[in-house]
């Protein structure tokens, strides 16, 4: 016999702020300790009446009622509430941890220390700072950025490779902290800052699941936060760099506006795609993409599928995608081939330091120079793995795209 779900009394639901259209169906944010669910009015109804704890069928279909307006029958309540909260809203719902997208994952800064840093930091999201800081680093960054991609293509050495990218490991915590101090401006509480690996890169991550309750304005602004504070990093090393011509400088610029660019590409879901999902109100964009992209593909068979919602917008994030994703592959096709023709000599030399070696200090030196000639080459090629895949994926759904066209043009004929 079917009975009635107790559902966790530390439920809490509040408003979402999703869109500006106003004809949109209103969302709710259900948290439940670090969980957080988008949900329907509907859905918000049913979690209501089944947190006052009804003591039968007949006050559940009474408190639904109360709480929607509208009466449906036990059986379909139990059928939604079974096809719609997850498990872990249950009252006897083991506790699982959020899952993260990260093979290791270790906490850096534990939240109480982060929360300190934040609270000294987060006068630099105030409106006057924000505008003059910005000003400042789109004026150096155009003065310098020519320069800095001319330097991205000279000769990388093992020693120096090894200090640009332990310095953009740093400018990735920097990254975080502008995350955490957005939300700590908010009055938004925050998690603390991690270090993994994703896939087998190393990242930074910071826990800023609290900001699902700030405005979408404001989600904005935590999802910036990031690479706003980079772009404050980048004011000093610029002007340093057009002080010198430094072309360590340089590139570490290269390298700092190159990781900022790719966590704004929507692609990926790092800040590009929560950006583009908090201004935009749409949710699953990769789904939304594929969507759009049926349609436009679908056009030119003639046939003309369902309406995709801010159809332009989709269109224009693809688009921005493909023009990054094909700088991203000149710049591996440009680099490999200078190494295909400088690594083995390199290697070489750097083999024959170690075998030449007499001593414990002079084979760690030569063990260490040929690791950092050897660190590059692996980067490139696991950049070069990382962006075929994503390449694959993207043609398996253009193709399931066009062929679903193609299908629904036959149908119709």
């Amino acid at each position: 016999m079917a009975t009635i779900p107790l559902l966790n009394p530390s439920i809490q639901i509040t408003p979402y702020d999703a869109s500006e259209n106003s004809t949109a169906q209103p969302r709710f944010l259900l948290e439940i300790a670090d969980r957080h669910f988008l949900i329907s009015s509907a859905t918000r109804a049913l979690v209501l009446a089944l947190l006052s704890r009804p003591q039968n069928f007949t006050e559940l279909e009474q408190r639904y009622q109360a709480e929607s307006g509208q009466f449906l029958a036990s059986q379909e309540l139990l059928e939604l509430a079974s096809k719609n909260l997850p498990a872990a809203l249950q009252q006897d719902a083991a506790a699982t941890p959020r899952s993260m997208p990260f093979t290791v994952a270790l906490t850096f800064l534990p939240p109480g220390i982060a929360s300190r840093i934040t609270d000294k930091l987060a006068f630099l999201f105030s409106p006057l700072l924000v505008k003059l800081g910005l000003l400042l680093f789109t004026i150096l960054h155009i003065a310098v950025l020519p320069s800095a991609m001319q330097a991205a293509h000279s000769n990388w050495t093992g020693l120096a490779s090894v200090q640009l990218i332990g310095l953009l490991l740093l400018s990735g915590l920097i990254h975080e902290l502008g995350h955490t101090s957005a939300c700590r401006y908010y009055r938004c509480p925050h998690g603390g800052i991690g270090f993994g690996l994703y896939f087998i890169f190393p990242a930074w991550y910071a826990d800023v699941s609290k900001a699902w309750r700030l405005s979408r304005k404001q989600r904005a602004v935590v999802d910036l936060g990031g690479v706003y504070f980079q772009a404050l990093l980048l004011i000093a090393i610029d002007a340093y760099a057009l002080a010198t011509g430094s072309e360590f400088a340089l590139k570490l610029i290269w390298l700092i506006t190159f990781a900022m660019l790719f966590t704004l590409n929507p692609v990926f879901k790092f800040d590009g795609y929560w950006l583009l999902s908090d201004l935009s109100g749409l949710h699953n964009l990769h789904q939304q993409v594929q969507k759009s992209c049926a349609d436009f593909i679908a056009k030119l068979f003639g046939k003309r599928k369902e309406k995709v919602e801010q159809q332009w917008l989709l269109q224009t994030y693809a688009l921005l995608s493909i023009g990054y994703f094909s700088y991203f592959a000149l710049f591996l096709l440009r680099e490999l081939n200078k190494l295909f023709h400088k690594l083995p000599d390199d290697l070489s030399l750097a083999v024959q330091q170690v075998a030449h070696s007499v001593d414990a200090t002079q084979i760690s030196v030569a063990l260490l120079h040929l690791a950092g000639e050897l660190l590059w080459p692996v980067v490139l090629l696991s950049a070069c793995f990382f962006f075929l895949d994503k390449l694959r994926r993207a043609v398996m759904q253009v193709c399931s795209a066009i062929f679903s066209a193609r299908h629904a043009n036959q149908t119709t004929a």
